[in-house]
């Protein structure tokens, strides 16, 4: 049991990626006791998607002087990793990053940091992780994200408070270049095709616009869970601010308020309220979008599309203890994790929106024509093996009584 456990939480480990994304939220790692510090490194980032196919990737860090202390980073760290995806357009299939950081204890981590890059980048991660996104591709003909390129450098400063706390500058000078779908290969999923990247260039007619960008970004995230890898009491908040220059003049403003809450005995409330807006440019790497996966789960993928987002949903989760045990009185011990299967129910609502199609440089509070009666909502329940490191949801859109019924299975998915 412990090795059906272990097994996806190395394979997600192993391939993690950090990466600029919309409310995805950058910060150096912090340890935790987790990793037995060493000189030498091997990371990856192997991959599957629609824009690359196979994408194979190797890395090294190395650490001077290893920091014995849990969970504080080393004092210099130099990383890099080179990549080839053997199904992109020939100029584009090499990939690599270069970079180098420097921790000081003042009395709190300052981190200093520089990276030369070229990246194949998305703004789904807070949707899918990459790993769970290149086994849906593999085996199932599915894929969630939406994919560009990016190269360019950036520097940052990263502080951090009682290693739960972020406050953090970029500054990056990168170029954006556009990217098709070159690959319709799948394991299964017999004649389905992969949709056009960005997947709503076709519905709504927002592609990735090629241009050089000055972006700089400040970052604020602040943990005040109980656990930061189970969390069962407390808040989270996290966002960003960005301004960028060159051929992209935008703002950029995304928040996301997560509550844990316990009830009665191993029972759960969980509530997230996120917040996105940017004005100055419809180019698709500037957009945001809202349906499917981690969002409204009854809808379709992506099924809207805009410079304004608006999402929030309550989960409640019932464990094996409830109701007087009923889960464990059930003659279902048979079945593989029963001893470890929990259950919720959820409600979400949301609507990401234009303020305004006919101007992109409406201010970044301004709704436009927005009006509740618009938001969209779903209800539904979920079956979740290991704290939701295994979960399948069953969700309902409220907005119509045919075709209204949607089922995913999600690996290695955090709340």
């Amino acid at each position: 049991m412990l090795r059906k456990f272990f097994c996806p939480v190395f394979l997600i480990l192993f391939f993690v990626h950090a990466a600029v994304a919309q409310f995805k939220i950058e910060r150096v790692p912090v340890n935790f006791g987790y990793d037995v510090p060493k000189k030498f490194t091997l990371y990856t980032n192997t991959h599957f998607n629609r824009v690359e196919a196979l994408y194979l990737d190797l890395g090294v860090k190395f650490q001077p002087q290893p920091e014995a202390r849990t969970g504080v980073a080393a004092g210099l760290l130099l990383y890099g990793d080179a990549g080839y995806g053997f199904k992109n357009e020939k100029k584009k299939r090499p990939r690599w990053t270069l970079g180098a950081q420097k921790s000081f204890e003042v009395p709190n981590r300052l981190t200093f940091g520089a990276e030369y890059f070229n990246k194949v980048e998305t703004n789904d991660r807070w949707i899918v992780n990459e790993f769970e996104n290149s086994l849906a591709g593999i085996f199932y003909h599915e894929d969630f994200m939406d994919f560009y390129s990016r190269k360019g450098g950036r520097g940052f400063v990263d502080y951090q408070l009682a290693q739960v706390h972020t406050l953090r500058l970029d500054v990056s000078q990168h170029r954006y270049e556009n990217l098709r779908r070159n690959s319709n290969w799948s394991l299964l999923g017999g004649d389905k095709v992969y949709p056009l990247n960005p997947r709503f260039v076709q519905s709504h007619g927002f592609a990735i616009v090629d241009g050089d960008e000055l972006a700089v970004k400040l970052t604020g995230a602040f943990d005040w869970r109980d656990n930061p890898v189970f969390p069962n009491l407390g808040w989270l908040a996290e966002g960003y601010f960005e301004r960028t220059g060159n051929d992209f003049s935008t703002n950029g403003l995304f928040l996301t308020f997560k509550r844990y809450q316990p009830t009665l005995s191993d029972q759960k409330l969980v509530a997230k309220f996120m917040f996105g807006s940017r004005s100055g440019s419809f180019a698709s790497q500037h957009l945001l979008t809202l349906g499917g996966l981690s969002s409204l789960r009854g809808y379709r993928e992506k099924e809207f599309v805009g410079n304004r987002l608006l999402f929030a949903n309550v989960n409640y989760v019932v464990g094996q203890t409830a109701f007087g045990g009923l889960l464990r009185k059930l003659p279902l011990h048979y079945l593989p994790f029963w001893d470890m299967i929990s259950l919720g129910i959820f409600a979400e609502t949301g609507y990401a929106w234009l303020a305004d199609p006919r101007d992109p440089d409406r201010g970044l509070l301004d709704f436009g024509k927005f009006g509740l009666n618009d938001l969209r909502s779903d209800v539904g329940f979920s079956v979740l093996v290991t704290e939701g490191i295994l979960r399948v949801d069953f969700a309902k859109r409220t907005d119509r009584g045919h075709d209204d019924w949607r089922v995913t299975f999600r690996i290695l998915d955090k709340f």
